[in-house]
């Protein structure tokens, strides 16, 4: 019986693949602002920062197994020529502008379903992910629904200044979700992944119900299908009455 429904984020749940429109708009925040207080020096450091950047971001885009190495290498840059010595208040603000503005990019045909199964199931809902736990918060709660739970990189704060993203959830998922189903006291059979990648192939092979989500390329879910068994809904309705059946005492 379904007891936990948990999401990758970037490509199923949310468009973007890599966040990038988050920590574009951060940057390009903290830029701009630096440029009307006229700070010459961070404003040449930060142009500097973003050169370096795009040729890591490409390479994240166009070979998804190196997206990660070439992620975390963004980050060391972008540290501390962008985000060191912003204010929270700075972030949080932001956020709450980023969250507004990027509504259209959710998956309404599942986040629908699972909101609803939340609502009238009392099912709990997590996310797992390697982006930003304080956007992926904030345009949950922009949605209308807040999930129980978000395993996500943060922000690193000290005093009401920000001194930089911590990427510390950089393992694979599989180990997170283990960790999380131990402490949580349930059992992988009972719990529904939905993905979208190779990088929750592993996160399919743990549970009991795996399902590739609808931006999945097709050769993906041909390949989770035979081989993990995966669902790979065709309508909205078919993942509600999937969830919905599964959620269905034995």
């Amino acid at each position: 019986m379904l007891r936990m429904v948990v999401c990758d984020w970037n490509g199923t749940l949310f468009r973007d693949a890599l966040d990038e429109a988050y920590f574009m708009g951060l940057c390009r925040q903290v830029f701009l602002r630096a440029a009307r207080r006229l700070q010459i020096a961070r404003v040449a450091l930060m142009l500097c920062a973003c050169a370096r950047c795009v040729a890591h971001y490409v390479s994240a885009k166009s070979r998804r197994e190196a997206a990660l190495h070439r992620v975390l290498r963004i980050i060391q840059i972008l540290n501390p020529a962008v985000f060191r010595g912003m204010s929270c208040a700075e972030l949080a603000d932001y956020t709450r502008r980023y969250a507004r503005r990027v509504q259209g990019k959710l998956d309404r045909r599942l986040l629908d379903v699972l909101c609803a199964a939340r609502r009238d199931l009392h099912l709990p809902l997590g996310v797992i992910s390697v982006g930003s736990a304080e956007g992926i918060e904030a345009v949950l709660d922009q949605a209308g629904c807040p999930f129980d739970f978000v395993l996500a990189n943060r922000f690193r704060t000290t005093g009401g200044l920000v001194e930089g993203f911590d990427c510390a959830l950089t393992e694979g998922k599989v180990g997170l979700l283990d960790r999380l189903l131990t402490r949580r006291g349930v059992d992988p059979a009972d719990v529904m992944y939905i993905g979208d990648s190779w990088w929750d192939e592993q996160c399919f092979e743990r549970v009991g119900m795996p399902v590739v989500s609808f931006w999945a390329d097709d050769q993906l879910k041909r390949r989770c299908e035979a081989r993990y068994g995966a669902f790979a809904p065709a309508t909205q309705a078919d993942f509600d009455a999937y969830l919905r059946q599964a959620a269905k005492p034995a």
